[in-house]
């Protein structure tokens, strides 16, 4: 802790430093020499708008896109201005610009559809990406899923699965990767949470997001180590100059849980400063699949957030503050009192205490809630800029288990703090790239009162790193990129045994890591390939899980031992490095993307291949009768792997009107070590969607209709099966079934492939703007792969969706 409040202190007087000189820097108003260039497209399309007039307000200055949409004004004697860009058959687009972000993308939107026009600033200096298979979630498609998951919007993407405990527990997939394995990253901050548990989703509110994009590639460079499988950045609206009072007031209501959501977000700016703020609550009920209830799924949630920006003329100082609050239930037959009802509720077809539909959440439930806190400021200086962040982040949660008593059987409190600074350079030659550090510190506690053995123990973790990330434009079509990065990770544990024996231990880890990439433009398609290594160090919960955790008991690595019989032994087992080496995950990572853009078709596809070494994973060791009930074991154990697949995705303009969107993913994944498969890893999917624009249509515009159908293959790369009828008639026999053959296995077979169709109407009417959906329009039964909850009861039936937004 030390350590970090001395960054802190140092950072923020190199910060004020810098401020300092850059008010006394020359800049190019004092010579009427300052200029501002960008490229206008079309929001819908993304084709070039020539003859767009871009204007300086209060001036007779001015000037006209060419037939590229590019635009440029020169000789401007101020480095702050308001510019207006307008087009015939276009919304008109007002923006405060300044000269230190020179790269200006104006997509303008036509006056018949839903969307508004906007304008993105770019970065002074490359942001060392380019090279990696990125896609963002176009602005149609996040209003369209904004009452979804985190995890389903997320999931729009080819490549991005999802791992869900039921409907309300959904976490993001990035090639075959989850959990402590992708990095996201929540308004410039890394979002900080309890992710070790597959139950665990992220404390993000979809209706609060303006931006999202998913970095495909080993960006451990940037971003630190757990991003062996990818980044997922998110942003909020952003906060705008000169901007009136403006917002939107959203409700939504839908037929499946029978739930209702309202929303509300408000813009305001002024001269130097601007706000902006958010909220967002909902209630929903029991979910139905198509035949039955499924009892104790509700949820309840509510979110808010705050931003406030000031601005001089070199420096941006920025708050933010969020909080998200949830109670949801878990799935009434996932828990069991002995082995006879664990095997009747996996093999019932309807789950056993099914019960009418209800709005109470009782146990087994969770509770969590989120706080984030940041304050950035960045100055901007010729060619250069520095960024310095600090935030806080504080993750509550609280585990309710069908039992005795109130307590909570999990109670963690996890506090973050995070600082980043980050230098963009100016040019050195032909290079251009950034240089920084992140620090983080973190707290994590259990609460007393659970009556119950932690879960996991106490720890407090600092880390530390250093990266440098450089690009070179060779020619016009031709361009790399390379960065490396150095991290050293401390943490001290401490927890206690069942006994109420005290154990600890300290832990160190540090590594270094690397990447390099090419970007090559090639006529009308681009070719991006980029080679990284990552690492991820064990997180606590591998080394020292113990007992019961939702509708499953867990041991981490150091907490049991295999006897030669092969079974396994928990009570008192305590191990070290010494007793059973448990060495960081090493990766390396190639990801080449292929995009080709035509005037009517736009098409991309990406292949990958990730190695793996020491890769962690829980794996299934049989069934276990306790006081607590009759549970599924698992155990965690290292190998080495093989994750390697195939996105592709693409859009066919057929017309004015209509427009085809197909995309698809394989993933294949291999434990080398032990020549087998690994559970819970997404199979093969592939998508289909027909969108139909009828554009204005008398007093309503931007109607548009669309058909999508979504078909999920049955998982071949799967273990073998082991049933617990045939576990519970071996223990009847004294015959244990793992001795011979201790490979890694499931509890049922994979579900078959299913095909879900979903319907989309959307329009819009003066400042209204309304949204219908259906998703499973056939009322399919099914059952996902990827849910832990297969085991028990099909997944959800038809459900509409009715939303209403008041945009003013």
């Amino acid at each position: 802790m030390v350590l970090f409040r001395f960054i802190l202190c140092a950072v923020l007087s190199v910060g004020t430093s810098f401020i300092a000189f850059a008010q006394n820097n020359k800049t190019c108003a004092d010579d009427c020499n300052c200029t501002i260039s960008g490229d206008i497209i079309d929001a819908a399309t993304e084709e070039p708008i020539p003859f767009a007039a871009v204007k300086v307000i209060n001036t007779q200055i001015g000037s006209f896109s060419d037939e590229n949409g590019h635009f440029e004004i020169r000789n401007l004697c101020s480095t702050e201005v308001d510019i207006e860009i307008s087009h015939v058959g276009y919304k008109i687009v007002v923006h405060h610009h300044d000269i230190y972000h020179p790269r200006l993308q104006v997509r303008l939107a036509s006056d018949d559809i839903i969307l508004e026009s906007i304008i993105v600033e770019g970065e002074t200096v490359g942001a060392g990406f380019s090279s990696m298979s990125q896609t963002q979630l176009d602005s149609r498609t996040l209003s369209e899923t904004r009452n979804q998951s985190f995890g389903d919007v997320a999931g729009r993407i080819a490549g991005v699965g999802t791992l869900k405990t039921g409907q309300n527990i959904v976490k993001p997939v990035i090639h075959g990767l989850h959990s402590n394995r992708i990095l996201i990253i929540n308004n410039g901050v890394r979002h900080e949470f309890q992710n070790w548990g597959t139950d665990h989703a992220p404390e993000i509110d979809p209706s609060l997001i303006d931006y999202l994009q998913v970095i495909k590639g080993a960006a451990t460079v940037r971003y630190g180590p757990d991003a062996l499988g990818g980044v997922i950045l998110i942003d909020a609206p952003s906060m705008k100059l000169h901007e009136d009072l403006n917002g939107k007031i959203a409700v939504t209501g839908q037929s499946n849980g029978r739930s209702g959501e309202a929303s509300i977000e408000l813009h305001k700016g002024y001269d130097r400063t601007a706000f902006m703020l958010q909220a967002s609550g909902l209630q929903q009920g029991d979910l139905r699949a198509p035949d039955y209830h499924l009892t104790n799924t509700g949820k309840k949630e509510w979110s808010a957030a705050f931003g406030a920006k000031y601005h001089w003329p070199a420096f941006d100082l920025n708050f933010y503050y969020s909080r998200f609050d949830q109670e949801l239930g878990l799935l009434r037959s996932s828990v069991n009192g002995s082995l006879s009802d664990l095997l009747r509720s996996m093999e019932s077809d309807v789950p056993p205490d099914t019960q009418a539909f209800g709005y109470e959440i009782r146990e087994p439930k969770q509770q969590v809630a989120h706080d984030l806190f940041k304050i950035s400021g960045q100055w901007n200086g010729k060619d250069q800029s520095l960024n310095v962040q600090y935030a806080f982040q504080k993750n509550d949660r609280q585990e309710f288990d069908l039992r005795r008593g109130s307590a909570p059987s999990i109670n963690l409190e996890l506090f973050s703090h995070s600082l980043d600074v980050d230098w963009q350079h100016p040019k050195l030659g032909n290079w251009e790239g950034s240089m920084g550090f992140q620090s983080i510190y973190q707290d994590n506690n259990n609460i007393e009162g659970t009556n119950t053995v932690p879960f996991i123990p106490n720890y407090n973790t600092s880390r530390i790193g250093f990266y440098l990330i450089e690009a070179n434009e060779l020619n016009e079509s031709t361009s790399v990129e390379l960065g490396v990065r150095y991290d050293y990770q401390h943490s001290s544990i401490r927890g206690r045994q069942p006994n109420n024996d005290i154990y600890s231990n300290e832990l160190t880890f540090q590594n270094a890591t690397a990447t390099i990439g090419l970007v090559k433009k090639l006529g009308s398609a681009t070719l991006r390939t980029n080679v990284g290594s990552a690492w991820r160090p064990p997180n606590i919960s591998e080394l020292y899980s113990f007992g019961r955790h939702r509708s499953a008991f867990e041991y981490g690595i150091w907490r049991y031992v295999v006897n030669e019989t092969g079974r396994v032994n928990t009570r008192g087992v305590i191990l070290t490095e010494r007793e059973r080496d448990a060495p960081p995950e090493m990766g390396l990572k190639w990801v080449s993307s292929y995009h080709l853009k035509k005037k009517n078709w736009d098409a991309e596809i990406t292949a990958y291949i990730n190695y793996l070494q020491n890769y962690f994973f829980s794996r299934p060791f049989g069934i276990t009768n306790t006081v607590r009930g009759a549970y599924p074991f698992f155990i965690y154990d290292q190998s080495d792997a093989v994750f390697t697949g195939i996105d592709a995705s693409t859009i066919i303009k057929h017309d004015t009107r209509w427009r085809s969107a197909v995309r698809g993913s394989y993933l294949y994944a291999r434990d080398i070590e032990n020549d087998d498969y690994f559970i819970g890893l997404p199979p093969m999917n592939l998508s289909y969607e027909i969108r139909y624009n009828h554009g204005r249509w008398g007093s309503f515009k931007g109607t548009e209709l669309a058909l999508g159908l979504d078909y999920n293959f049955r998982q071949f790369h799967a273990p073998r099966t082991v049933t617990i009828r045939e576990i519970l008639d071996a223990a009847q026999n004294d015959q244990n079934i793992f001795e011979m053959d201790d490979s890694n296995f499931d509890f049922q077979d994979p579900p078959e492939g299913y095909l879900l169709i979903n319907f989309t109407a959307r329009t819009n009417y003066r400042a209204f703007d309304f949204l219908f959906t259906v998703e499973n329009l056939l009322n399919t039964s099914y059952r996902n792969y990827t849910d832990r909850f297969r085991y028990f009861a099909d997944d959800l039936g038809i459900n509409f969706r009715l939303s209403l937004s008041y945009n003013f």
